[in-house]
This record gives structure tokens, sequence and C-alpha cells, in this order.
């Protein structure tokens, strides 16, 4: 199936419309509607996953990791970076829009950050050099088509040092009517149907898609396999919005060289 949607010019669009909508599809966090409760509200939903992943990850994968040289995968407007930059010596934050990083670096500038960086990406994450010892990505891949997702993952992976962990949200399956499922191929797939929809619904001509795509997780168990990423933790995720379930899994894994059983 061809798609002729851009999911990088999509991003970019709600980076510069819509920043925090964006991240967390939640009317209060809607252009409109943000205010300084509603920043509050939003980073403090970034600080309290941040420790849910600490914590997972020192009960599950390694009871005394400390994140030094962390590395957040579509960071958005800085939504974890800013608390893990709390944790750890320096984060690198990459996002494929430049008003996203724009976002982000202003709200770490508030925060007084020094340790914290901001980095265009590409799908060869060719900005990045050095090594991470902790790598994150949540609700992100999902907005990525998977044929271009895997390959990032291959990369992410590649900057993992050994003993080092990665954290990595994607979703698998989509629990929706067969109309619905029906409509969003169109709008991804049929040229101008989505622009058309667009002014049914009373939205901008141009109002992107925000992609919502399934992973195959036997392919990326295969590829965190081959590439020593043998400790691994998988913990349950779904959203929900409304009309749509989406069941996803967050996968924490140690770089490791294990023998098999």
């Amino acid at each position: 199936m061809q798609i002729i949607d851009n999911s990088d010019k999509s991003w970019d669009y709600f980076g510069k419309t819509n920043p925090y909508f964006g991240v967390i599809t939640s009317e209060d966090f809607k252009q409109k509607n943000l205010n300084y409760d509603a920043k509050v509200k939003f980073f403090e939903s970034g600080k309290n996953h941040i420790d849910r992943v600490m914590k997972i990850i020192h009960e599950h994968l390694v009871p005394d990791f400390k994140p030094n040289k962390a590395l957040d995968f579509g960071c958005g407007v800085g939504r974890s970076v800013i608390p893990l930059a709390s944790i750890c010596d320096f984060v690198t934050g990459v996002d494929v829009s430049d008003a996203m990083l724009k976002e982000a670096e202003h709200n770490s500038q508030i925060k007084g950050l020094s340790n914290v960086e901001f980095i265009k990406s590409d799908d060869s994450l060719s900005k990045l050099s050095g090594k991470f010892n902790f790598i994150h990505s949540y609700i992100v891949f999902q907005h990525i088509p998977p044929n271009r997702g895997k390959l990032i993952v291959q990369k992410l992976i590649n900057l993992l040092e050994y003993n080092g962990v990665g954290v990595l949200h994607f979703t698998y399956n989509r629990n929706s009517s067969k109309v619905l499922k029906v409509l969003y191929w169109a709008r991804k797939s049929v040229p101008l149907f989505n622009s058309f929809l667009n002014l049914i619904l009373k939205r901008p001509f141009n109002y992107p898609i925000m992609q919502m795509n399934e992973y195959d997780l036997g392919q990326l168990f295969q590829l965190l396999q081959k590439n020593d990423c043998h400790h691994t933790y998988v913990h349950f995720s779904r959203h929900s919005s409304g009309i749509t379930n989406t069941d996803g899994v967050i996968i924490f894994f140690k770089k490791q060289s294990v023998p098999y059983w």
C-alpha cells in the first residue's frame, strides 16, 4: 500500500500549531487552552512517567542503574528531557520538528538547565555521535511508519553502550471498527481525501494526519536479540481516544551479551 502522507511534515505542522497537544492529545493541552496550570500539569506527567520508568528498571533490570548520558528520541517540547536532566549528567533530545525543538529549548532555559542539548533528527540519526548509557522513547514510534521505525531502532541500539539500558514504546494493535479502519486508510492513501474530510470537519484544508502505526513485535524482538539486548522486560500500555483503543508495549532492555540457554 502506498502511503501519501508524510509523517515528518505532519509532525512539523503540529509542532508549529499545537506542540503540546501533539505530544499528549488532551483538550487541556490544545494551544487555545494552554495556560500556566496546563503546562504545570503537562510537565508533571513527564516527571511521573520518568519516575515510573526508573522504578521498573530498578525492580526488573538493573537495581543500581543510574542514567548518566541519556538520549530521548522524539523529545517533542522536552516533557521527558526536563525530568531526565535532574538525574543525568547530560541529556540529548532529538526531534524531527524544528518548532518542537525550539519550544523544548525555551522550556529548558526557563528551568535553568545547562546539561541538555536539542538536535534535529533524521532516519539515520546522522547528527548524533558518541554512546549513551540510557536511550528512551515514548509515544513516538507509533507516529512513524514501521519500515522507517525499525531502521531507527537499529540506529538507537547501535548508540547504546554495553550494559546500558533502553526503553522504547511501540503500538501493535488498534481496536477500532471496520469503518474507522477504512476511513483511516483512505486518509493516508487516497490523494486529497484527507483535505476534503478536513473541510467537512471544519478544520484547515491542510490539517495533517496524526499517523498511528502498528509494529510487528516479532520483528522488534528479533532485532533486540541479534543486537545483544537479551535482558528484557515488557510492560503493556493502552491508550484510548474514546472510539479507539490502542494496545502497546514498553520494552525495557539491557544491552548485554549472555549465553543462550
